[in-house]
Order: C-alpha cells, then sequence, then structure tokens
C-alpha cells in the first residue's frame, strides 16, 4: 500500500513537470491603431456614431451602435491639422477592432468611414514587458489598405481626410 502510494506522488509530480514546462505563453495584448482624422473641425467632429458589425457580412449584421458626444470625446492633437479622437466610453473599437466591421459616421458632415478586413497579428512574450501587444497586420479603413509589420517602430496610425 505504501509503495502504491509513493508511485502515485511520483506520477503526479511527474505530471505537474511536465504541464508545467509544455504551457504555451498567451497572447499579448490586442492594441488597435490609431485613428487620426486630417483637416476635420472640432465642430465636425464633436459628435459621431459608431456601429459594429458581424465581420465579413457587407454591413448587413449590426451588432450594436453608440453615439459618442464631445464629453465622451479624447481629442488628442497628433498635428497641426491633426487630431487622434478616441472615445472613453466605447473600448470595444480598440479591443474588439479585428473582430467586426465598423462604421464610424460624422452626422454633422454627413461623412461614414468604412472600416473591414482587419488582420490581426497575435504574438506572445518572449520575457515579461509591458511592450508586448498583437495588432493589426493589415486593415482596409475609408478606402484605403494598410499594411503593419509592427505596432511599435511603424507609425502605427489610419488615417482619415476630410
Amino acid at each position: 500500500m505504501v509503495r502504491l502510494g509513493a508511485k502515485l506522488i511520483i506520477v503526479v509530480a511527474i505530471a505537474f513537470v511536465l504541464q508545467s514546462c509544455s504551457k504555451t505563453k498567451e497572447d499579448c495584448s490586442f492594441l488597435a491603431p490609431d485613428i487620426v482624422y486630417v483637416g476635420f473641425t472640432q465642430a465636425e467632429t464633436d459628435t459621431f456614431i459608431i456601429r459594429r458589425f458581424e465581420k465579413n457580412t457587407n454591413f448587413i449584421k449590426p451588432i450594436d451602435t453608440l453615439k459618442v458626444t464631445r464629453a465622451h470625446i479624447d481629442r488628442i492633437p497628433v498635428g497641426e491639422d491633426s487630431v487622434k479622437l478616441a472615445p472613453d466610453n466605447y473600448p470595444k473599437l480598440s479591443t474588439d477592432f479585428y473582430l467586426n466591421d465598423w462604421e464610424i459616421y460624422f452626422p454633422a458632415m454627413d461623412r461614414t468611414v468604412y472600416v473591414t478586413n482587419a488582420v490581426p497579428q497575435f504574438t506572445q512574450e518572449k520575457e515579461a514587458s509591458a511592450l508586448c501587444h498583437s495588432y493589426v497586420s493589415s486593415v482596409n479603413f475609408d478606402n484605403r489598405v494598410y499594411q503593419f509589420s509592427s505596432w511599435f517602430d511603424t507609425p502605427y496610425r489610419v488615417y482619415v481626410t476630410k
């Protein structure tokens, strides 16, 4: 009986060691590209509507819609006539960027920006670091295809021109 218990302990210990050795690292958190608006006035961008759709459905299967008003828009200047607009109340535009197709509608201009075909590139941590992110390697944004080889060493941005 003692020998059986000792064997069981050895088997459990070996299984534990093998499991911990073969454990794969998780994917790094996803980071969407910055969306930069060029030539837009504050009045034209003080309200916009984000519509999220099931991916690859030609915008016919909506998931949700959110109206973003000035109080919830972080305006971050990028250049003299460029600004990044980030809704502080809708993180899905960043976290789920690659999972869906998107419409961003500006009622003051009757202008819609379409986002499709986002292809994620998942990376895994080699060492513990805050600089590990998965990113979009390709996306069709406002009728222009953007390709990225990294989120870090290139301008990881997409642009909307008025």
